[in-house]
């Protein structure tokens, strides 16, 4: 029987897709099979992958021929909840692994037993659905875990976060190495999607991610799914990865940006209204003074 099957949802990305499967997820012998998603694929991409990564080989999603790394196609992008979740009724399908990886394509595995350490906690503790190690920034503060937002001070936040990042960045920075010395191991609301692992049984059980998500709040409301089967959120503070990214979306474009804060806000509605029972109005009326705010204080 398998134990670790990865999940990656890769966008346009061969070469760091590549880069991390070669270079980083060989660091950890416990994964012993590869799901790579490439969504928005073309042949080109495809074969790309194919060619770089040894002991892979390309598939729609119907067949295996055992290779421990599999290329899903996928013309369209289809977005990460539904990526992750391909991915996962390919390795139900055919290769029954234990344990779930989703990671990104964009992440440093700075211990080498990061993914026993957290096999060996999720086993001593039948509570725990989902589990993280320490996910660090390249700056060396955390990323995550999180406790419960309220829909009111998610959007505070919103609000407060761009004004302090151009105005009081040191202060910013100063309050993130703070909380990140303060945070120890244990049970949180929620932990962050870049890297995370399930038990493939359980995340069957509460109907996998939701999949009317495009990008973003999928780490919430499968922690919500989780809680209804009496599963939790588990941060292992000893061991650790670091994600390279987490942090461009402040560079982009304008356009960029103005579309980034728009699945947001999708997402959000999705989560706040379908899993946290606020009314539509409640949230519509959050975003909207969040939006006025911002553009007075341009």
């Amino acid at each position: 029987m398998s134990l670790v099957s990865a999940i990656i949802v890769s966008y346009r990305n061969e070469e760091m897709t590549c880069k991390y499967v070669n270079q980083e997820l060989s660091k950890c012998p416990e994964v012993d099979h590869i799901v790579i998603v490439n969504n928005g694929a073309t042949k080109e991409s495809n074969d790309n992958l194919h060619t770089s990564i040894p002991n892979s080989e390309i598939s729609t999603g119907n067949e295996y021929n055992g290779s421990k790394v599999i290329i899903l196609y996928n013309g369209d992008n289809q977005g990460f909840a539904r990526g992750n979740n391909q991915g996962t009724y390919f390795v139900e399908r055919f290769i029954h692994s234990k344990y779930i990886l989703f990671s990104n394509d964009d992440i440093i595995i700075n211990d080498t037993d990061v993914i026993s350490h957290l096999i060996n906690r999720r086993a001593n503790d039948n509570s725990i659905g989902c589990f993280a190690p320490k996910i660090l920034k390249p700056d060396g503060n955390t990323q995550g875990p999180f406790t419960y937002w309220s829909l009111w001070k998610r959007y505070m936040l919103y609000t407060i976060y761009p004004i302090s990042m151009r105005w009081a960045p040191n202060l910013l920075k100063k309050r993130n190495e703070k909380r990140s010395k303060q945070l120890v191991s244990g049970f949180y609301n929620t932990l962050v999607g870049c890297f995370f692992m399930v038990e493939l049984s359980d995340y069957i059980r509460v109907g996998m991610m939701d999949n009317s998500t495009f990008l973003y709040r999928e780490e919430e409301i499968l922690a919500e799914r989780m809680k209804a089967i009496g599963k939790r959120c588990y941060y292992e503070d000893s061991v650790s990865v670091t994600h390279l990214g987490g942090q461009s979306s402040y560079k982009e474009s304008k356009r960029q940006y103005n579309f980034v804060n728009q699945i947001i806000r999708d997402s959000d509605i999705i989560y706040y209204h379908k899993y946290m029972k606020y009314p539509l109005w409640e949230i519509y009326l959050a975003q909207k003074a969040q939006q006025i705010i911002c553009k007075f204080l341009g």
